[in-house]
């Protein structure tokens, strides 16, 4: 039972498919998550406790932030409060339930859908048309159009015809949710990859994603770090392979300043181009540079405190725009202090697990990477690091009967004193 919570929990957080779009879906995996609950008597006053005290300090910056700083609609104000019931309220349920098993469950899932995208995203690379005829013929609602469709544990998009979306609504997606399934994986397991990770990692190779790449080099730095690898040699190895890989690879450093000369034109032109989009009943993308400058020269200081969950209401030409900066936009939604609070737990987790503030550092570079690119940061499987610092249990603290490498904990003893 909690593998199929799991499961659904992860195909909810992938924002993929009709899971997200349909409130019924969201009431129903509460509804199971409760009945679990209960049958396994997995609730404690703790629990309530945990929820109570994080509910007022959310509505508490709601309220302040609502009538003393951004004065909008009471609506506005509403859909804030309804955001702390309909999503954060699943995360927190999700860990209730599994409390130290959610870790690995969530590990597991990833691993396992990733393993499992390598054949569909082969036929994908054999015959598109195929894989897009399948998941139409399945017919989920709110599954396909304009050349994206999903089955749950899979996507197709025509635009990315050669590039790996997983389960996920796009391959930038589906790179963070693997490189999160690494991260996890790492730092409760002492530091090791099994043969699934490896071919977690060959998934993530065929995103071909520039953020899922970069990130990727973090759990990396994390990985040889937290096997007791000294950074200078680390920095021997690695600052070469990068460097020739960022001028070679065309996805990389190309790709990067072409993304970046290509939204300073968009953002002197947005409200033209706004409007051809609008024309045609297409929203327009804003890349990641131009959701920032767009966010910051909108917003300004107002950033620092957020404005709300409807941030893109309150202008009508931010409807009509579809922002990719997820560090931004998490900030127009609950400012900088919504995000440090946020980095604040996921920190705690991962000292938790590795006892380390430099791994601990890397860990948050690595979701800030993916965050930059992605949208990611109001997805479900990082709100649960909202309470996960309270259920998990570090991997050397998990169970009496655990055999340790003596000689590997020392190392990482040494690495942490550093």
């Amino acid at each position: 039972m909690y593998y199929f919570v799991t499961l659904l929990f992860v195909i909810l957080s992938a924002k993929a498919s009709f899971f997200d779009l349909t409130n019924m879906c969201w009431v129903a995996i509460d509804v199971l998550l409760l009945w679990v609950g209960f049958e396994k008597a997995r609730f404690r006053k703790s629990d309530i406790e945990l929820f109570g005290k994080f509910s007022l300090l959310y509505i508490a910056f709601c309220t302040i932030r609502s009538f003393f700083f951004t004065h909008l609609p009471v609506s506005f104000y509403a859909n804030d409060i309804l955001f702390l019931f309909k999503y954060i309220f699943t995360s927190f349920l999700f860990c209730a339930v599994l409390k130290d098993k959610a870790i690995h469950y969530l590990t597991k899932v990833i691993f396992q859908l990733a393993i499992l995208s390598l054949p569909l995203y082969c036929l994908q690379l054999i015959d598109g048309d195929a894989v897009y005829a399948l998941g139409k013929a399945i017919n989920f609602p709110h599954a396909h159009f304009n050349g994206y469709v999903n089955f749950l544990v899979f996507t197709y998009v025509k635009l990315h015809h050669i590039r790996n979306s997983g389960f996920a609504w796009e391959p930038g997606a589906f790179g963070f949710f693997l490189n999160l399934g690494l991260l996890l994986h790492l730092v409760t397991n002492n530091f090791t990859f099994n043969k699934q990770a490896k071919c977690v990692i060959l998934a993530l190779i065929t995103t071909l994603s520039t953020t899922t790449y970069i990130a990727f080099a973090f759990v990396m730095l994390l990985y040889f770090r937290g096997r007791g690898v000294k950074p200078i040699t680390v920095m021997f190895f690695v600052v070469p392979i990068v460097c020739v890989l960022a001028v070679m690879v065309p996805f990389m450093f190309d790709k990067i300043m072409l993304i970046y000369n290509r939204d300073i034109g968009d953002m002197k032109n947005i409200q033209t181009l706004s409007d051809w989009y609008i024309q045609q009943g297409e929203t327009m993308p804003l890349n990641r540079f131009a959701s920032i400058l767009y966010l910051i020269g909108l917003f300004g200081y107002n950033l620092i405190w957020g404005v709300s969950n409807l941030y893109n209401e309150t202008v009508p030409l931010t409807k009509h725009l579809n922002l990719s900066n997820g560090i931004f936009v998490f900030m127009a939604q609950f400012g900088s202090i919504g995000l440090c609070f946020l980095m604040y737990r996921c920190y705690q987790f991962f000292k938790k697990h590795i006892r380390s503030i430099e791994l601990s550092i890397y860990s948050l570079m690595v979701i800030l990477i993916c965050g930059f690119g992605e949208c990611i940061f109001v997805t479900s499987i990082i709100l649960c690091f909202l309470f996960l610092y309270h259920y998990s249990l570090p991997w050397f603290a998990a169970s009496s009967e655990m055999v340790f490498d003596t000689g590997r904990l020392k190392k990482n003893n040494m690495v942490i004193a550093e």
